[in-house]
């Protein structure tokens, strides 16, 4: 009994010591991960508490950043001067002190002022990129770096920089695009008055100012001469220019679509070159030494031909738009071309004016027919029957925005369309007994304002405006060509009418002769003459602005731009005149501060720094001239930009 309860008891005891051996083990287990978690929480904490400082100091130095650069923007500019500064706020007022400053006595803030220089200059004025060495000096602009340093709790010295550009001007502009109101205003109040102008300069018509005219009565017009092309071809189009005639027709199989003409004699026309074209040519216009057409050609839709020796003419570029559709019209200004095909207008731009470049195309709905270049916008005569005057705005030709149409009563076809200062004019066909001719005020041109019309009781195939005067070409077998004095939009009138036995589908017209092309098989090119060598035209004119208030002394005069048109032998000029009294006196200058030289660049001229500076009021002086038999200079809008600084 003994022996089997010793046993018993031997054995528990073991098992009991197998138990607390196994027990020992976990404790230790246990202690050290806490051990290891315990230091790895302080370690954690420790950087959590670096990083907190860092964040928080951080922040702090942003705020004071931001508060320096918000109070030198309130300085007075005079006191930018290039150092090294400090601000503090001193009642309601920020106050700049040299040197740097301590704050919480810890930051050490430094404002560091230096003078800007640019890559160009033209007329006092420093312009461009911003450059680090080399460059202008830019008077109108400093740079600000704020340098925050402090030692950190997180044992480190730190630094942090922010910068800024600071300028004395935010620019204001003065414009003036309608001088119907006439002279006599001396202070600028009615944007429609001026103070003088000579007599040779005419603002009869809203929205532009041009030389003065005598615009001949039509009814003493006759026929002078014709021209017969070879073949039954009608002749599309005619572009008119210092006695030369540019002539285009219908596709000749066998002989040529394109013809120069010599029409200095209005009595006897005499062709100078012609070339094939191989395709009907519908448009044609003509910049400097080329000449743009626009065809039925499926890979020459756009043709270019060198016309800078009228007796050898010579293609040079045909540019392949894509697709089927025909082109049917072309406009061009200094640097850009525009061209409709199908139901797209297409730009091109004219840096190479021999290589016209695809820049942009915006769908105008259906069929576009003609196209009228005015200012920055491209007037479009479409066979759209919702929408047949329709308006794309070309101010960046890369990127075509249309930004008005007015749909004609009925289902109309427009056939072509016209602009003359806040005035537009579109013809269609045969209205069965509505009007087919509709006049439009178009100072918005995104909505265009119904002012009159005309009924001709037929089609008309093209139009042209010569003073206050539209010369028609319509369908009527008798009377071809037919003029109405538009001078009240709202009720025109007839004045004559010819009978060319052809249609005129294109012409090119002024104030005393048309050249018409028309669809006669016997004599297609027509020239209509009043037989008076001189009518009217000023070849120079002035006009001199009101008195313009900027309402500052602090003043910088930036630059001078103008809209318009100015053909071959014709151009627009300004100079600018300021004072410090309303009433003057008046000393106009140009680019270079003296009275011989003039502002003539149209998209943007810089105006001369030094002579206008800290000058209130201002006025223009506009110089219109021509040494043009029959062209004349037309100013449609003057931008002149300019800033005031505290």
């Amino acid at each position: 009994m003994l022996k089997v309860k010793r046993k018993r008891i031997s054995n528990g005891v073991k098992k009991l010591a197998k138990q607390e051996g196994f027990s020992l083990m976990e404790l230790l287990i246990v202690i050290s991960f806490v051990s290891a978690m315990t230091l790895l929480i302080v370690a954690v904490s420790v950087s959590n508490n670096k990083l907190r400082y860092i964040n928080e100091e951080r922040t702090q130095a942003l705020f004071y950043s931001t508060e320096a650069l918000e109070a030198v923007e309130l300085m007075n500019w005079n006191d930018l001067v290039v150092g090294d500064y400090s601000v503090e706020l001193s009642g309601d007022s920020w106050v700049l002190n040299s040197g740097s400053q301590l704050l919480d006595n810890k930051y050490t803030r430094t404002i560091s002022v230096e003078d800007v220089y640019r890559l160009d200059s033209s007329n006092g004025h420093s312009y461009g990129e911003i450059v680090t060495s080399g460059g202008y000096l830019d008077p109108d602009t400093k740079k600000a770096t704020v340098s925050i340093s402090w030692s950190s709790k997180a044992g480190s010295s730190k630094v942090e920089s922010f910068q800024s550009y600071f300028y004395r001007w935010k620019a204001e502009r003065w414009m003036q695009t309608d001088w119907v109101g006439g002279d006599g205003q001396g202070t600028w109040s009615d944007t429609t008055k001026f103070a003088t102008k000579e007599s040779g300069t005419d603002i009869s018509v809203p929205g532009i100012t041009t030389l003065q005219s005598g615009f001949i009565d039509w009814n003493d017009a006759t026929t002078t001469a014709n021209f017969d092309t070879p073949g039954n071809f009608d002749e599309n189009d005619v572009y008119e220019v210092d006695d030369i005639a540019y002539l285009v027709t219908e596709n000749n199989s066998s002989g040529s679509e394109f013809y120069i003409l010599d029409v200095s004699d209005i009595y006897n026309p005499t062709e100078l070159a012609s070339l094939n074209i191989g395709a009907s040519v519908n448009s044609v216009v003509v910049k400097g030494d080329y000449a743009y057409l626009a065809t039925d050609g499926n890979n020459k839709e756009l043709t270019t031909i060198d016309v800078s020796n009228p007796g050898s003419p010579s293609i040079v570029d045909t540019n392949d738009i894509g697709g089927n559709a025909n082109a049917f019209d072309v406009v061009v200004d200094d640097t850009e071309l525009y061209l409709v095909k199908g139901k797209y207008l297409y730009s091109f731009s004219l840096i190479d004016p021999a290589e016209p470049d695809y820049l942009d195309r915006i769908n105008v709905d259906d069929k576009a027919r003609e196209l009228f270049l005015s200012e920055n916008n491209v007037y479009i005569a479409t066979e759209e029957d919702d929408a047949e005057l329709q308006i794309v705005d070309v101010t960046n030709p890369a990127n075509l925005n249309q930004i008005g149409e007015y749909d004609l009563p009925g289902n109309l076809k427009a056939t072509d369309v016209y602009v003359l200062g806040n005035t537009a004019y579109i013809s269609t066909q045969n209205n069965g007994g509505g009007p087919e001719f509709f006049i439009f005020e178009i100072s918005d041109p995104s909505d265009p304002v119904y002012i009159g019309d005309y009924n001709f009781n037929e089609t008309i195939h093209s139009f042209g405006i010569v003073g206050p005067y539209a010369l028609v070409g319509t369908n009527f077998l008798n009377e071809e060509l037919s003029v109405i004095d538009i001078s009240v939009p709202a009720s025109p009138s007839p004045v004559s009418g010819f009978d060319l036995s052809g249609y005129v589908l294109g012409m090119s017209a002024n104030c005393s002769i048309i050249y018409a092309a028309t669809s006669s098989n016997d004599g297609e090119f027509f020239i209509i003459s009043t037989e008076v060598a001189d009518c009217g035209y000023a070849s120079s004119g002035t006009l001199e602005s009101s008195t313009f208030d900027t309402d500052s002394a602090q003043v910088t005069y930036n630059w001078l731009s103008f809209t318009g048109s100015q053909p071959i032998d014709t151009d627009i000029r300004f100079q600018i005149a300021t004072s410090n009294n309303s009433t003057g006196p008046w000393s106009f200058v140009g680019p270079n501060g003296t009275s011989g030289t003039y502002y003539s660049v149209a998209a943007q001229e810089f105006i001369n720094y030094s002579a206008h500076l800290d000058q209130r009021y201002m006025r223009y002086k506009l110089f219109l001239n021509t040494n043009s038999s029959w062209e004349v200079p037309i100013l449609e809008e003057v931008t002149i930009s300019y800033s005031v600084y505290p």
